[in-house]
């Protein structure tokens, strides 16, 4: 779990986020050695987005979006080399 953010989870909560990270983040490496990272990325966030816009009300949603934005600066690239 993040070092930043505290939530109020169950044990059996944070295992199964754990369990979910290490295998979407696995698969995500695995489709990066695919296919191009950009294509993978846009994908991943296509059905991230769609995922909130089904589970939150339109309200939660906007919010969501807007902290996304705020924390622009905050988001790590996944290696050290910048391909740009």
């Amino acid at each position: 779990m993040s070092d930043q953010y505290e939530f109020n989870l169950e044990p059996q909560q944070e295992k199964d986020i754990v369990e979910a990270n290490d295998i979407i983040w696995s698969s995500t490496l695995k489709w990066c050695n695919e296919y191009d990272a950009m294509i993978v990325a846009a994908n991943m966030l296509n059905s991230a987005l769609r995922l909130y816009k089904t589970e939150l009300s339109d309200d939660e949603y906007r919010m969501f979006c807007d902290t996304i934005i705020s924390l622009v600066d905050e988001v790590q690239p996944v290696h050290t080399g910048v391909k740009h």
